[in-house]
């Protein structure tokens, strides 16, 4: 099954959580121009990577929205991430 890296950032305005992407990055300096990085960790899906984000930070167990499904992350989108995390240059 195939795996994404998850990044939770935070600055003095609140915290930005999710799949570590080009686009993120890109914008992250202009949202939260003062974001320090805090951990990453590694999901299947975005559910799992809530409950591990929210359980990390002591928010305890992650209530998904009613009649939404979870989506399990595909091998083609692991490739583009590490084919990105290959060339990835972050400040």
């Amino acid at each position: 099954m195939a795996e994404l890296l998850h990044e939770y950032w935070e600055s003095d305005d609140g915290g930005e959580f999710g799949i570590v992407q080009e686009r993120s990055d890109q914008l992250r300096p202009t949202l939260f121009p003062d974001a320090r990085f805090v951990f990453r960790l590694r999901a299947s899906s975005w559910f799992e990577a809530m409950q591990s984000y929210r359980e990390r930070l002591g928010y305890g167990d992650y209530k998904p929205p009613v009649d939404c499904p979870d989506t399990f992350y595909t091998d083609q989108e692991a490739r583009e991430q590490v084919a990105y995390l290959n060339r990835r240059s972050i400040p």
